[in-house]
Parts: structure tokens; C-alpha cells; sequence
């Protein structure tokens, strides 16, 4: 995976999920060391433990909040799950986010602008 330059001090490259998810999975296979993919991708050592951590966190509370499938799913199904997940969780923040900005701002609901 080749990561664009950042362009002038101060802009970040933003990692997808499904990016962040795959360069943890990376770290954790066998011999391989965080420093090592950490370097290769170009992101801080520390950023990497954190999205471990997270990673672990939401594996660890899915396997615990849900019962085991039973076809046996594999391991992309269950990333994919993950993503639509969290994916829901966003759109429900950002659903949030825009009706409190709306009722800041005294903006009306689209419907009420058909009348």
C-alpha cells in the first residue's frame, strides 16, 4: 500500500477503517514487529499500539455481545460487520451533529420549506 505524500507541514493522510483495520492485522501476525509495520506505513509507533488497543477493545465486546455464528463465519465477514458497525455509529453522530447545528442556526427541516 503506497501512502501519498502529506503535501506541506501540518496536513495528515487519513487512513480508511478498512486500512487501519488491515495494518493491525499486520502488526499482529507472527514475527512481524509493530516498529517495523509501523515504519513501513509511515505512521507513528504510538498511533499503531493505539489502534491495537481499539481494535482489541471492539473484537473483545463483539465476541462477548453476540452469539457465536453459526455457519461459522470468516474472519472478512466479521470485519465487515465491524465497519457497517461502526460505520452506523458515525451516521448517528454526524445525524446528531447537523440537528443540533440546524436548531443553533433556527434553520428549518426541508419539509417545512415545501409549504
Amino acid at each position: 500500500m503506497k501512502v501519498p505524500n502529506a503535501g506541506p507541514r501540518g496536513q495528515r493522510y487519513r487512513r480508511s477503517l478498512s486500512e487501519k483495520i488491515a495494518i493491525v492485522r499486520e502488526s499482529m501476525l507472527p514475527g512481524m514487529t509493530a516498529a517495523h509495520v509501523a515504519k513501513r506505513h509511515q505512521i507513528a509507533l504510538n498511533v499503531l499500539y493505539y489502534w491495537r488497543k481499539v481494535y482489541r477493545e471492539l473484537v473483545d465486546s463483539d465476541l462477548t455481545a453476540t452469539a457465536a455464528p453459526a455457519g461459522g463465519e470468516s474472519p472478512h465477514v466479521a470485519d465487515l460487520q465491524l465497519q457497517v458497525r461502526n460505520l452506523e455509529r458515525l451516521l448517528g453522530q454526524r445525524t446528531l451533529e447537523v440537528a443540533l447545528l440546524r436548531e443553533k442556526l433556527g434553520l428549518r427541516e426541508k419539509e417545512d420549506f415545501d409549504e
